[in-house]
């Protein structure tokens, strides 16, 4: 949304993004662009991320933005449910109730100047910040994926396999493997072998 105020798009009435009076008015632009069946799955998304959010323990300076983010999230689910039951909601009002699906040859698109036509630049921008704030707390909690390679690295070194033994069977030179040895290390946040090995164990990233 805030792309669309440096085309011109005027502010709205909104200035919090995350409110039912926002909300009310948005679910009408889901409703031009989007199936029912979409919009259905969106608001099931956002209740099951809501149900994965409820009751964490959170840090103290995390907790305005995690209220923003799950008010947005909760009266978004809402709005989309009960437009939906009212019967209301359909893409061309002369055709048939439930409206097309979402194809390669049949895409849809959210007006998203319509959206920021409803509310504030600061308003979007405080929701944007809050939903970078939440995802890096997620992104710094999840434990970091490993390559094929890299994983078996970490197996075989946690059998008790030298540094050297590991680097001929994966074809490598000895000076090579320390290299990617300094990689992984640092993708895990360790200092060294046994404390890489214990970490990827501990978090399940190897057997």
């Amino acid at each position: 949304m805030l792309e669309a105020y440096r085309f011109g798009v005027p502010e709205g009435p909104h200035r919090a993004p995350w409110t039912p009076e926002y909300h009310r008015e948005a679910v009408h632009v889901y409703s031009e662009s989007l199936p029912w069946s979409y919009q259905r799955d969106v608001a099931k998304l956002f209740r099951d991320s809501l149900s994965a959010m409820a009751g964490r323990s959170i840090p103290s300076d995390l907790a305005e933005d995690w209220a923003i983010v799950t008010a947005y999230m909760r009266e978004a689910a809402r709005s989309i449910e009960d437009w939906l039951a009212s019967g209301e909601p359909r893409l061309d009002r002369s055709g048939p109730a439930e409206s097309p699906e979402l194809t390669l040859s049949n895409p849809r698109v959210v007006h998203w100047d319509a959206l920021a036509g409803l509310t504030t630049q600061d308003g979007s921008r405080r929701l944007k910040d809050a939903c970078v704030a939440v995802k890096q707390y997620f992104d710094a909690e999840a434990p970091p994926s490993l390559k094929a390679s890299e994983r078996l690295m970490l197996e075989r070194l946690a059998s008790g396999a030298a540094i050297a033994d590991v680097a001929a069977e994966l074809g490598y030179s000895e000076r090579s493997m320390y290299r990617e040895l300094s990689k992984l290390w640092d993708k895990l946040g360790v200092s060294g072998r046994a404390a890489g090995v214990h970490k990827a164990t501990a978090e399940g990233l190897i057997d």
